[in-house]
This record gives C-alpha cells, structure tokens and sequence, in this order.
C-alpha cells in the first residue's frame, strides 16, 4: 500500500482493521502532516446499509470537538470507496499497552478512567452513545493522552436510527446487560457500564467475565455479578473497588447517572488517596514510679464474647454470604424460563430458551421439568423456523434446508385454499423427515398444521372444484377491473399446479388468461383498439 494515493493522502503502513474499516498511517501531501486514514472495506462498499454506517460514523466525529477524542480532520469518496482523515496518535492502543503492563496500578487507573469519562460526557451531550468502549478503542498518546476512537457502532440518538430493533451489537467482554437483551434501549449509562468493565480490567489484568465462548460470556454479564476486584489485585483501593462495582450494575438505574458524576467520584477518589496521614504528635510523660498492681479476679466472660462462639457465628454468616452465588437449582433456573415464556413478546421466549432453557436441558436432562422444557424448546424452536422460513418465502430467498423448503412449498398450498394438497404434503414431511433430529423444528410445525386442518372438520373440497371456483374468482376480479388480484390468483395456479395432469386443463386456462391481459395491457399502453 506504501505510495498509494487516496484524495491528497498518501497511504503508509496499516494500523488496524476494524468491523466496517482499515485504517492507515498517511500523509497530506500539501503540508507533509501526518494522519490516520480509515478506509472502508472494499468488500463492504457495495453494501448500501454499511455505507449509511460510515457516513453516520462521519457525521458523528465532525461534532464531537474534544481533547479526549480523535480529531476528523476530513473525508470524502474515490470511486465506491469511502474515506475519511483523522488525527494520529502515536502511542498504540490501551489493548496493546494492557498486554504489555499486565495491569495498571491505581493513580493511573483513575487518571485514564478519568480522561475516558471526559470523553464520554462531551460525547453524550451531542446524543451520541459510543456502544463498543473497550481498550482497543482507547488509543493512547506518548505523553499519556487518551483518545477515544471508532464510532462505527455508535448510536446518535438525534439522527434515525441504522440499527434494527433488539439487534446485539458491541464487544462481548464489554456489553451491558440491556445491549445485551436489546432493552430497555441502550443510554449513556451503557456506556458506563463498559467504561466499569475497562476500569476492572486495568486494576486486576482481566475482564469480568470470561466464558469459553460468545454465549457463555453474554449469559455471563446477564446474570453473575463480577468477582471482586480486590480478590485479584489485593492492591485495589476499596474506593475503586466500590466504585467500579457501581459502573457494574446489571440494572442501568443502579448505575451512576451520567459521566459527570463519575468524574466526580474519580476526583473524590483521588484526593482521598493522595490526601497525607496526619500522624499524632506523641507527648513526653514525666516517668512516674511503678506500682505494684493488685491481682485481679478474672471476671466470667459472657458466651457471647467467647472465641469459639464468635467463630461459629463468622462461620454461619459466611456460609450465608455464599449462598446468592451458588449455582443457580433446577427449580430457580425454570420459574425464570417459565416466566419468561409466558410472556406475550416473542423476545422473551427468546431470552427464556438462551438464558434459562438450553442450560436446564443440560444441566438437568432427566429432571422432574425435562418434558416441559423440551416443549418450550420445541415451541421456541417452531417459532424460530417458521418466522425463518416465512422470510426467506417472502423475499424471494432460497431456502436455508430441504425441510425448510418442503415446509414453504406445503404452506403455499394451504394459503392458496388447497387444504387437500396442503395436507398431503404436510404428512409427507411428516414422514420423511420424522427419524431426522436436526429438522424436528419443521417436523412439528407439520404436525401442527395437520392437526388444524383436520380440526377444521367439513369435506375437504374436490381439488378439481377448487380450482374450478378460483379460476372463476379471478375472471370475476378481472371484470370488475381488478387486474392485479386476478393475476395474483392466475399466476398462483400456475405456480402450484402447473406440471399435475389432473389438472392440466386449468392450468392451460389460467395461462391463457394471464397471456390475454397482457396483450390488452400492451394495446392499451400503444393506444390501440381492437375491434
């Protein structure tokens, strides 16, 4: 890339790529100034949403004016390809300074704690909310300087929003537990709930939470509280300590209100720590003769003020302490799911079969609710799969499975009003896909929807009649001038029917309609008539 020209820009070496950007060291040409260039990703440029991202992302760093935030210095477009200038900062990242130091000690924990909350109020002010605070994001200066960076996530709550609702979105190590769930929205104190989980990795040298994989960390931040920062870094000041268990509230209403109010706690925090001991001035006794002392009586010491009471009772107190952090029983982790599947909202359902549903059928496979989980799961599964298979329908989509396929294929049928056809495919899927458990999702859909259907009850209607009537029914539509419904049910009956020599007859009419409305539509377009 050395030597390339971008705008005036001449492009160096890579720093970094990030989800939507490669950013490069580089030159403006004019005056020899160095700066960081991020380049959308040439992968992504055709994408017209990602697109609108970058440019929000622009439009966001041209006011946010801070010493605590990356300068914008300039963008624009070469061919597809978008680009903007922003200020250099020499020293790295935070990320890359964690793995060297390990961990920070506590003045500069607060320091940079600091700066990051400066940031944050100026940003919060313009209604931007950052949404991935993380140490890579930080990046430092020689002489100490942070600089907040990346607002290719960031939320601007003034502008329209890019971000399809309850959509996750962040780093997983830094999530706040309502970016998570996709509610309620995230706000300013999402922010500060990341800022808590940098804080806690820069005092102990880990994240709060760590878990073997993406899920395990997100259930994580959802339910466990964090480990005491003290209990790694026994050097931890409590006041820190305290504090960063605030930022780290699961409920955003528990969490300091905005990071204002966190600067002042860390400046509190700060003169308390630094502030000196006052040591008491000692006062020369005049040496007096010693008496002899009387032998006391020892006095009977209450049982309450002996030390193996005491200790029974630290012991007992300790044991209770521990309780709130025991693994969560069959009957606690099923009254949530429960709960949760109750609920109208399908977000919840979603929420119950992560947090709640999957860990119960592992953890507890033959336990005295294993038939009714398996019957959420079923039911949250069903839900899944159709909404899935109604999508990729509706959009024209190729289906995700063969399942899938023959699924939308049945549900055509049974929209169309061929309740006899519909069937029949439904017991076929039934049938052949029964002994299949990766498709046990659309095995009992179908089952579903042959139940309904036989539960209509009547006489099935002869194929053929029905047929029969809706090519009547289109004839009828397109009379009365409505071209677009008759072609609709017309192009529906080719659809479905047209290699079934039962009906070959009306499929052959069905196409000979749709031919003649085009021819008339095409005189009516040239301004002929036909007499």
């Amino acid at each position: 890339m050395a030597g390339r020209m971008i705008g005036p820009f001449e492009l160096g070496e890579r720093l970094g790529v990030g989800g939507m950007g490669i950013v490069y060291r580089a030159t403006y040409v004019k005056t020899g100034a160095p700066v960081a260039i991020k380049i959308l990703s040439p992968d992504l440029s055709q994408a017209e949403s990602l697109q609108k991202r970058f440019e929000r992302e622009v439009a966001i760093l041209k006011k946010l004016q801070h010493p605590h935030i990356v300068r914008y210095y300039g963008g624009g477009k070469l061919g597809t390809q978008r680009f903007y200038a922003m200020e250099l900062v020499h020293g790295g990242s935070m990320e890359t300074y964690l793995q060297e130091k390990g961990k920070l000690p506590w003045a500069e924990v607060l320091e940079i704690a600091l700066q990051v909350a400066k940031a944050l109020e100026h940003s919060h002010a313009a209604g931007v909310i950052h949404r991935d605070l993380k140490p890579a994001n930080l990046l430092r200066a020689k002489d100490g300087t942070l600089k907040l960076t990346d607002f290719g996530i960031a939320r601007d709550t003034t502008a329209t929003a890019l971000t399809a609702a309850g959509r996750t979105v962040g780093t997983y190590s830094y999530m706040a537990p309502e970016q998570i769930r996709g509610k309620p929205p995230v706000d300013r104190r999402t922010d500060l709930y990341a800022l808590g989980c940098v804080m806690f990795e820069m005092i102990t040298g880990e994240t709060p939470f760590r878990g073997d994989n993406a899920g395990e960390m997100l259930i994580l931040h959802l339910q466990e509280e964090p480990p005491l920062p003290t209990s790694l870094n026994p050097e931890c000041p409590k006041p820190i300590e305290d504090l960063i268990l605030k930022l780290l509230e699961k409920e955003p209403d528990e969490r300091p209100f905005d990071a204002l109010s966190v600067q002042v706690s860390i400046e509190q925090i700060q003169e308390q720590l630094t502030r000196p001991v006052v040591q008491p001035v000692a006062t020369q006794e005049v040496e007096q003769p010693k008496k002899k002392k009387k032998k006391k009586k020892t006095a009977a010491v209450p049982i309450y003020e002996r030390a193996w009471f005491l200790g029974t009772v630290l012991a007992v107190l300790l044991f209770l302490a521990t309780i709130p952090f025991w693994p969560a029983s069959e009957d606690q982790l099923f009254a949530k799911a429960e709960a949760l599947m109750k609920s109208e909202e399908t977000t919840d359902w979603g929420d119950a079969y992560k947090l709640y549903l999957l860990p119960l059928k592992e953890k507890f496979p033959e336990g005295k609710h294993a038939a009714t989980v398996q019957e959420y799961i079923d039911k949250v599964e069903m839900h899944q799969a159709e909404r899935r298979a109604r999508t990729n329908a509706n959009k024209g989509r190729d289906a995700g499975s063969e399942a899938e396929r023959l699924y939308i294929e049945a549900d055509r049928y049974e929209k169309f009003g061929d309740r006899v056809t519909a069937l029949e495919k439904y017991e076929s899927m039934v049938n052949l896909l029964k002994d299949r458990p990766q498709d046990r999702p659309y095995v009992m859909l179908a089952r579903q929807r042959i139940a309904i259907i036989t539960a209509a009850g009547g006489d099935p209607v002869d194929r053929v009649q029905m047929i029969e009537q809706s090519l009547a029914k289109a004839d009828d539509l397109a009379i009365r001038g409505k071209v677009i419904e008759a072609r609709t049910l017309w192009n529906s009956i080719l659809t479905l029917y047209a290699g079934n020599q039962e009906l070959e007859a009306q499929v052959r009419q069905a196409r000979q309609r749709l031919s003649e409305k085009s021819v008339s539509a095409s005189e009516e377009k040239s301004g002929e008539k036909v007499d």
